[in-house]
């Protein structure tokens, strides 16, 4: 980070400990919870700034007339706002759609318009799917839909099929920090960030703080099918322990922790017990929970909190990956990158 930024943050000796579920995300509690239960680990997702907002993001539906521009990170953002008070948001559908008319080269976009038609009544998102693996051919969580409606089906046939097809894939990104970047500003100019109840407003902040809980639950919710199908039971078969033996290996070239987290779980849950290869992922999982917990008590701990949300999505936009974020952060503060 520049000198602006260092003047504008006061670090602290970090300290662990997880972040607060925000407003938004408790109706998936219950479904993180139980994949916890199947998995030996499952980080939280890394939501960085969840700390540094007064107060957790209010539900509230974005005003219509901020998406009438046209610029297609207003009517993506609206269409996330929109999507995080009512998943099943016809509106919020419309928004992703008009978004990705605007600017159908930008994969982030279509990512989510994929993620959101999931969830809309009568939406196939099986063309926009289809669109999404051309953009981005080495994507495996383009695949992640068609997991779901395989397993909905219960056809085990399809579902050991799209598995072997994620075999193939380079990476399971789901675009976090340029979404992050993007769609933070004119979040920033709705209800959920101005609309906060604070002694300063930090309207920024809360921008951060609610982007980053929107995509936090719907990457959770994305990933659930594939935590379905290589549970503790499953893997038990040997071509599904093979396939998800290389998936658990893909997962961790992707671009969050949590999908990083996700991948290093499955391969601990099949390693032999306290063998060489065991204590070598376990180490794995140390490191990230260390760079994860402690760049976010980093991050909570600053006072400026509006000039450090602005170097924040500086930083995310250079970013491809948001454990480079992380290992910034640790950087910047001094703090080692292993526990």
């Amino acid at each position: 980070m520049d000198a602006e930024s260092k003047d504008c943050m006061t670090a602290v000796p970090a300290t662990t400990g997880e972040r607060r579920i925000g407003a938004g995300e408790r109706t998936d509690v219950v479904k993180i919870r139980r994949m916890k239960r199947r998995n030996r680990w499952w980080p939280l997702a890394a939501v960085l700034l969840a700390a540094c907002a007064g107060t957790p993001s209010q539900k509230s539906t974005p005003p219509a007339g901020r998406a009438g521009s046209g610029n297609a990170d207003e009517l993506a953002a609206s269409a996330l706002m929109g999507w995080g008070t009512d998943v099943r948001s016809s509106q919020a559908l419309a928004q992703i759609q008009r978004a990705v008319k605007s600017e159908p080269e930008r994969p982030e976009l279509m990512w989510l318009q994929v993620r959101i038609c999931q969830e809309v009544p009568g939406c196939e998102p099986e063309s926009v799917e289809a669109q999404l693996r051309k953009l981005d051919p080495g994507s495996g969580a383009v695949w992640l839909g068609a997991l779901a409606r395989a397993q909905a089906r219960r056809d085990a046939r399809t579902e050991d099929q799209i598995l072997e097809v994620m075999t193939k894939a380079s990476h399971f990104n789901v675009y976090w920090t340029t979404l992050i970047a993007r769609l933070t500003p004119p979040v920033s100019r709705s209800p959920v960030a101005t609309n906060v109840p604070q002694p300063a407003p930090t309207p920024l902040t809360n921008a951060l703080n609610s982007t980053i809980g929107y995509l936090s639950r719907m990457t959770t919710q994305a990933f659930i099918p594939l935590s379905n199908a290589c549970d503790a039971q499953q893997v038990r078969e040997p071509g599904r322990r093979v396939r998800c033996d290389r998936i658990a290996q893909i997962l961790q070239k992707s671009d969050t922790t949590l999908a990083e987290g996700f991948g290093l779980g499955i391969a601990q849950r099949m390693a032999v017990p306290n063998s060489a290869v065991y204590m070598q992922i376990l180490g794995k999982i140390n490191t990230l929970s260390h760079q994860n917990q402690t760049s976010g008590s980093i991050v909570a701990a600053q006072v400026e909190k509006e000039k450090f949300s602005n170097q924040m999505l500086k930083l995310m936009a250079e970013s491809k990956r948001e454990q480079d974020v992380s290992k910034a952060i640790l950087r910047w503060a001094g703090q080692p990158l292993t526990p």
